[in-house]
């Protein structure tokens, strides 16, 4: 005996003509429904089925006919996108829309009905930082249904609106990581008390930062209350030479970052020089033994490997007894 396979596809070789006796359809593994449509008429599944109700987006419909038989036939399956709860033909208007910025709340817009009006005009940009923004837009129609978002993006150029004149009434600094506009280190204003020149002299001394190499951010604010786009720069806290005297000694302490292999000490007599390498360390202190024994006073600097850097006693404060 050898064994096989067959497919049944048809209970009646008799040559019969079967038609379609009942249809129905089936949405997203719901229940099906019958479809009663006139006899040989042709209709487009959007004039059938009922979509009221549906989200919009993807749906899967399965579609199966019964013959005057009695006999099921295949389902079959198909997707469509809901882009609308209503194919009546109905027209729908535009009850409602609104707006958001950079993922921001939603806004309501209120123009006159039917009325063309560019974004700009109606949009306030006057808090926005000068740089690239990101806006949403939807629309509500008056069945209550809320379209899609479209998204486009739109830059901020210029706080100056109109040719008007605007001048700057704060600027900040940030150090390493920016706490976001407004929260940075403010900047006192000018002597005259306004930012109303070309140059304007501003000292403002930053103290507490660890010694080693920083990023340094800086920006404005106008008087609209925009703030301008951040400048970025680094600097250099410079390490600090500490120098203390023990008996005959001068004992020398600094402060740098790590990865520095060999750091070189440096004296001489006056602050004049000449100065002359004394001995070089790994460490960040270093003892000059002795030193007193030989003169009454000395001033030192200490540098690292390539000599970019060098930390230096300052003139009229030299290690004596």
């Amino acid at each position: 005996m050898s064994d096989g396979f067959f497919s049944v596809i048809s209970n009646d070789f008799s040559g019969q003509t079967r038609v379609i006796s009942n249809l129905e359809w089936q949405i997203d593994g719901g229940a099906f429904t019958p479809v009663d449509i006139a006899d040989a008429a042709s209709y487009t599944w959007a004039d059938v089925l009922s979509t009221v109700g549906l989200s919009p987006g993807l749906h899967r419909l399965r579609v199966r006919g019964i013959d005057d038989a009695g006999r099921v036939a295949q389902v079959t399956v198909g997707y469509f996108a809901a882009i609308s709860n209503d194919f009546s033909g109905q027209t729908r208007v535009t009850t409602f829309s609104e707006y958001r910025i950079d993922g921001g709340a939603y806004v309501p817009l209120d123009h006159a009905d039917g009325a063309l009006v560019p974004l700009n005009e109606i949009i306030s940009t006057n808090a926005l930082a000068v740089g690239l923004h990101s806006i949403d837009f939807r629309t509500t129609d008056n069945a209550n249904r809320t379209g899609a978002i479209s998204r486009a993006f739109f830059v901020v150029t210029s706080p100056v609106v109109q040719g008007e004149n605007r001048t700057m009434i704060a600027a900040e600094v940030w150090f390493d990581s920016d706490p976001g506009v407004g929260n940075g280190i403010d900047i006192p204003l000018p002597q005259d008390g306004v930012f109303d020149e070309g140059g304007e002299d501003v000292l403002q001394v930053f103290t507490n930062q660890p010694v080693g190499y920083h990023t340094l951010g800086f920006r404005g604010q106008d008087n609209t209350g925009r703030w301008s786009t951040t400048v970025i720069d680094s600097v250099l806290v410079g390490p600090i030479l500490v120098i203390s005297s023990s008996g005959n000694d001068a004992i020398l302490n600094w402060q740098f970052p790590d990865g520095i292999d060999k750091y070189y000490v440096y004296r001489a007599a006056n602050t004049a020089g000449p100065f002359s390498v004394i001995d070089s360390t790994t460490a960040r202190t270093y003892t000059d033994t002795g030193i007193f024994t030989l003169q009454d006073k000395g001033f030192y600097y200490v540098t690292f490997r390539d000599d970019s850097i060098s930390i230096q006693q300052p003139g009229g404060n030299p290690v004596g007894r």
